[in-house]
Parts: structure tokens; C-alpha cells; sequence
């Protein structure tokens, strides 16, 4: 993630129940706030925040308005400044992969021009050496994404989701707003490559094959990062997925479009029932690739990938299982 403004991260630090003028501040909404008369902002918070003074009430209605805060969230200061907190982190850090909230309307509309590929993600120095690795026999796969896109995130709120689909995208974000699951929604761009499973069925015109015979799906891809209001929120996201948009058998009903047998996302902090891996990660000074490996082979991943064109770093990160199942061979 990049860097958010000094002033922002001040702002996060020492933000305390009922300051929303400094939230409106961080946020360059003041102006507005003073054009908001007090009828307005008594029908906004509807007897709420009745403790708080004419400036700061008239900063909470605003809030109100942009959606950081609900006036029923008044009644609760510690969970009010929790929720303006993070929403002026998010909205003030102004995110390149930034698409909206789950429940937004627009975010359907944003979705979309997210899936527009920079050309620049085509001709790239790793694309050669991966593909070598593939037929090897050294890699399964890889994601070729732009650099650091997704750092500095919170670890413990958050899942990275892998999808070829808009339309899938699309249903699984309506479906997690129909679960009631909050949350922010970034997507990325990227170039995908991984071993085709011939249990998966007749070959799409995604699946190519290289020397030796190897079969791998090619194509692009994006990598959507979920934020999720709460850490609880990661399980059951899993949850979802795995009962709605997870293939058990070929023309399985009751799935959201384009649902894959072996889904992948992962998560920076463990979770139960998640296992560990390798992420390996190597990169020039525009993009990175970032290589799934289980454990016991990552020694053999990093010896192979080291160059002194690229900086190599090997993270760990924990996968759902259909996902794990596809590192050690499995289709679904």
C-alpha cells in the first residue's frame, strides 16, 4: 500500500470519541460542514450525539452523509471513532487499486475498469524465466502484479482473492453484502500463469502447452483485496465462498458464475484451518511476481530465481485448503 500522508497517520493516532471535526478535517470536508444549518443536521443524526457541541455535531452529520458513520453509532463513542478512523485512513490514503465499499452501488461500475491490463504487464523480463520454471517443473504457478501494490495492509482484517471473472466479482461482492460483510474493496490488475488439472474438465482456450508437454492456464487475472471491518469477518468470507462460489462437481448448482474448483486467496495471519506457505516474491523496480510454494520446497523455488536483475524476498502467508490441495497435486 503506499504511503499515507503524515498528517494522516497523526490523524489515526490520536483521534478520541466525539473529535469528528479533526476526521473532517483530515478529509478537507470542513466547508462543507459549515454550510450544514441546524435543521439539517438535527434530521441527519435523529436525536443522536445530543452530548456533543453545534461544531461537532455539525462534523458528525457529515460523516453521516459520507457514509463513515451511521447516527446511530453516536451512542457508542469508542465503536464511532473506530469506524471514522478507519474510514479517513482508507478514503484520505486515496489507494491506486481503491474500487469502493461492499454495498456501495457504484462498485459494480468500478469493478470493470479495473480489469483494463497495462501493456506493460505483457512484455516483462520475469514473464521468461517463470515459464522456463513452469515447464521445470519448479514453479506450479505465478501472479505478475504491479510492485508493493498490496503492503502496509492490516494483516489480521484482510484477504487477497484471485479471479479471471468480472462477473464473478461482481457476485461474489453483492453475495458478501447479502451476508452482511462490510468491508473496502481494492482491485489489481495481473498476469497469471498455473498447471492445468486435467480433472478439471475439457481444455478452455486459456490452456496452452509448453515444451515438455506441460499444460498451464495463461491469461489475466486480477487480484482483489478485501479489508474487512472486522478480523471475525475473514471466516466468514471463507465461509461463503466455500458453500457459494467453490466447484465440487462439474455444473454444480447453486453457485455464483464462473466459480473455480480450487479458488485461491490468502491471508498474512493465520487462521484456523488455513495452512501455511511460502510466498515468494521477486521484483525489479515496477512490478513483482509472486510465486505460491508449499514449505518444503521454497529452498529449492529460491535457488533457482535468484538474479542479480530482480530482489527476492520469500514471505508466509496462509491459503484456503482447495487451494493447498492444488500445491501437492489435487484438482479440487
Amino acid at each position: 500500500m503506499r504511503v499515507i500522508g503524515v498528517a494522516l497517520l497523526m490523524f489515526s493516532s490520536y483521534l478520541v470519541a466525539g473529535d469528528y471535526r479533526s476526521a473532517i478535517d483530515a478529509l478537507n470536508f470542513t466547508k462543507l460542514s459549515d454550510t450544514y444549518g441546524e435543521g439539517k443536521v438535527s434530521s441527519i443524526l435523529k436525536g443522536h450525539g445530543e452530548n456533543l457541541s453545534a461544531e461537532e455535531k455539525s462534523a458528525a452529520a457529515v460523516l453521516v452523509t459520507l457514509g463513515a458513520l451511521d447516527a446511530e453509532d453516536l451512542a457508542n463513542e469508542k465503536l464511532a471513532a473506530k469506524k471514522v478512523d478507519s474510514y479517513v485512513a482508507v478514503v484520505a490514503g486515496n489507494h491506486s487499486a481503491l474500487v469502493g465499499r461492499i454495498g456501495d452501488v457504484s462498485l459494480y461500475h468500478h469493478m470493470a475498469g479495473a480489469f483494463d491490463y497495462p501493456t506493460s504487464l505483457k512484455d516483462n523480463v520475469f514473464l521468461e524465466v517463470l515459464g522456463e520454471a513452469l515447464v521445470d517443473g519448479v514453479l506450479t504457478g505465478y501472479d505478475l502484479r504491479s510492485k508493493g501494490v498490496y503492503e502496509n495492509f492490516p494483516v489480521a482484517q484482510t484477504f487477497i482473492y484471485s479471479q479471471s471473472s468480472l462477473l464473478h466479482m461482481r457476485q461474489l461482492v453483492a453475495l458478501l453484502d447479502s451476508e452482511g460483510i462490510g468491508g473496502w474493496v481494492y482491485v489489481t490488475p495481473k498476469v497469471s500463469a498455473f498447471l492445468y488439472r486435467d480433472d478439471w474438465g475439457p481444455a478452455s482456450d486459456a490452456v496452452v502447452t509448453l515444451p515438455g508437454g506441460v499444460r498451464v492456464v495463461q491469461g489475466r487475472e486480477v487480484a482483489v483485496l478485501f479489508q474487512f471491518d472486522s478480523g471475525d469477518d475473514r471466516k466468514r468470507f471463507h465461509e461463503v465462498v466455500t458453500r457459494f462460489a467453490k466447484k465440487d462437481e462439474k455444473d454444480e448448482p447453486g453457485l455464483i458464475e464462473n466459480s473455480w474448483w480450487q479458488p485461491f486467496y490468502y491471508t498474512d495471519q493465520a487462521l484456523e484451518g488455513f495452512e501455511p506457505i511460502s510466498l515468494v516474491i521477486i521484483s525489479s523496480e515496477h512490478h513483482e511476481a509472486t510465486l505460491t510454494v508449499l514449505e518444503d520446497k521454497t529452498a529449492k523455488v529460491v535457488q533457482n530465481l535468484k538474479d542479480d536483475r530482480w530482489d527476492l524476498r520469500v514471505d508466509r502467508v496462509w491459503v484456503n485448503p482447495p487451494f493447498y490441495r492444488f500445491l501437492n497435486g489435487g484438482y479440487k
